[in-house]
């Protein structure tokens, strides 16, 4: 999740999701190559039993269906699931099946239908993490693992995540004088589990936050700068290690390659952010310009874009900002809101947990989403400045041409979005040769046009007539 795509250091035992809706690839009027943001959040009250609980663990998995399990940072209050089918229009609440006498906590959720959905969970006053699991929308809950999972007293469960309705894994701290995560994998939706070797730990680490994943690959992060990751769905691991021993807050991935890590900055809001170009093998700091906020990081899968959220923990970092250029540029959304952990499904379906301050304790304050539009693009090196463009655009007729100067370096991949995000059309261009565009079969309206190279993507919106 969590993501989705995310830990704070500020906060005491903080779980967190990565891992919105209606986040649209739309423009508003005709001129100009350049895009700005136009975006507004909505807030969702829940009505969970205890205020102070907070939308933590937060896993949209269609339009409609979005599950949350909420948790408490300051005194202990039971986990509770929110459960909306109809885009957060109303929200079911429910007890989960834990031990309150025990002061069980939910220290992760992986949801992957309308219907299915696990939850791990650790005690606070007892011994032994569990591995809960529905088929029912959170109707009825089952443990799964007995006796293969999490068996030693001082297990201590942080998250679970399922690439299918198969396939998932599970994680935990390092065991007391243990050289490695505790780690499980299922093949067969949590009725049998393997342990799993990992990379060897380094002094006192742990993880850190919730993992992040892209097909089959998932990325988690521990307290000394490093990210463990797996391309076969948690068969096999290997680990790396930032430039700077640093404990991230915020974890993404735009695809199996490019990524984004960013490092929270408890008393400014000159937050680190590093990225990674070779599927987390490597990492290197990036320089940036514009409102990067360190408390959660999720990517638009499909669009090459990020979403930063922050919180006003005495830092002033409350807001959101995008980035559409790995991160070298990040551009306001608002400043006001304070978010905790976004996740997103695909560049139109997304949420973000959030909090209020009610004198020295954090209280919730529902879930937000996007109602209006975000619109892809900020950077100086618009579609003219990039040596493209459209044309004639508005396009009568549905009928336009992409023409380049001269030819590019390599081969580009070209995307044509509707108002939603979707993709219309996709082509490959090397710039040499006129490219004709026929959108005539689609609705008249406003589209994105996407020219993506080695050095990045640039946008150029086009009307269709």
């Amino acid at each position: 999740m969590a993501p989705d795509q995310t830990t704070a250091a500020v906060m005491p035992r903080l779980p967190y999701s990565i891992f919105m809706k209606s986040f649209l690839l739309a423009l508003l009027g005709l001129g100009g190559a350049s895009l700005t943001a136009q975006a507004q959040w909505v807030n969702q009250p829940l009505s969970f039993a205890d205020p102070a609980s907070l939308a933590v663990h937060v896993q949209p998995v269609s339009a409609g269906t979005v599950w949350i399990v909420s948790d408490n940072f300051d005194v202990y209050a039971p986990p509770q699931l929110a459960r909306t089918t109809d885009g957060g229009q109303t929200w079911a609440i429910s007890n989960l099946p834990v031990r309150t006498s025990q002061k069980e906590y939910a220290t992760g959720l992986s949801a992957v239908s309308p219907s299915l959905a696990w939850v791990v969970t650790v005690p606070a006053d007892s011994t032994g993490s569990r591995i809960f699991r529905t088929t029912n929308g959170g109707q009825n809950w089952t443990v799964q693992g007995r006796g293969t999972t999490f068996t030693n007293p001082a297990s201590y469960a942080t998250f679970v995540h399922f690439f299918s309705a198969t396939e998932g894994v599970v994680a935990g701290q390092p065991l007391p004088g243990s050289t490695s995560i505790e780690l499980y994998r299922t093949a067969d939706g949590g009725q049998s589990w393997a342990a799993v070797a990992l990379p060897p730990i380094v002094p006192t680490e742990n993880i850190v936050g919730q993992p992040t994943t892209y097909a089959n690959c998932i990325w988690f992060m521990t307290d000394e700068g490093r990210v463990y990751r797996s391309a076969d769905r948690g068969q096999t691991w290997a680990v790396s290690a930032l430039p700077v021993n640093v404990e991230g807050t915020g974890l993404a991935f735009s695809d199996v390659q490019h990524g984004l890590l960013s490092v929270l900055n408890e008393g400014s809001t000159a937050h680190a952010l590093f990225r990674t170009s070779d599927g987390g093998q490597t990492w290197a700091q990036v320089p940036y310009s514009g409102p990067l906020h360190g408390l959660g990081l999720a990517a638009l899968p499909g669009s090459g874009m990020y979403v930063s959220t922050g919180g006003d923990l005495g830092n002033g970092d409350q807001g959101s900002s995008y980035s559409n250029d790995q991160g070298r540029t990040w551009v306001a959304i608002e400043s006001t809101i304070n978010h905790l952990f976004p996740r997103f499904l695909s560049a139109s379906i997304g949420w973000s947990g959030s909090f209020r301050v009610a004198g020295t304790r954090l209280a919730g304050n529902g879930v937000y989403n996007i109602a209006s539009n975000i619109i892809l693009g900020s950077r100086a090196e618009t579609a003219t400045r990039a040596g493209w463009q459209v044309a004639p655009n508005p396009a009568a007729g549905g009928r336009t041409t992409l023409q380049a100067p001269q030819a590019f370096g390599a081969a580009a991949q070209v995307r044509v979005r509707d108002a939603v995000g979707r993709v219309v059309q996709q082509h490959r261009w090397n710039g040499g040769a006129p490219l004709a565009l026929d959108l005539s079969r689609q609705g008249a309206g406003l589209y994105v046009v996407e020219v993506a190279g080695p050095a990045g993507s640039t946008y150029q919106k086009v009307q269709v007539r």
